[in-house]
């Protein structure tokens, strides 16, 4: 019945353009389209828990990857803790070494200039002692 009031709304085939009619808005249209209504209210109302069952899932999801973003930090923050150690480690060993071989270095010149000293200071001395003898004479 449905589909014949839809019908009428058509104009009849082969026909000019002519004046469509209307269904009259009356209790046995409720009637027949009463059924679409209740299993649009289902729909919608398992739409409703779908959404719902949708955002709590989301929820669910977004607090877990918040629970996983601050255990990934906490792992890298300890990283570059250890990473940073490890550095500095590595750099005061690099300037021990250097410091080390610097002091040695060092410590070869002072030899060397010592020897020198030792060698050149006998000749200096009578050098002094003959200029100052010589001028007291």
């Amino acid at each position: 019945m449905l589909l014949q009031r839809l019908r009428r709304l058509q104009p009849p085939p082969g026909s000019p353009a002519g004046v469509l009619s209307v269904p009259s808005a009356g209790a046995d249209l409720t009637g027949e389209v009463a059924f679409l209504f209740a299993e649009l209210d289902t729909v919608q109302a398992r739409a409703r828990q779908e959404h719902e069952s949708a955002l709590a899932q989301a929820a669910a999801v977004e607090a877990d990857m918040r629970a996983q973003r601050a255990r990934i930090l906490v792992g890298a923050a300890e990283q570059a803790e250890r990473v940073a150690a490890e550095l500095l480690s590595e750099r005061r060993a690099a300037c021990e070494r250097e410091a080390s071989a610097l002091l040695a270095a060092a410590e070869r010149e002072a030899a060397r200039v010592l020897a020198r000293g030792r060698e050149s200071t006998p000749a200096l001395v009578a050098e002094v002692l003959q200029r100052v003898g010589g001028q007291s004479s």
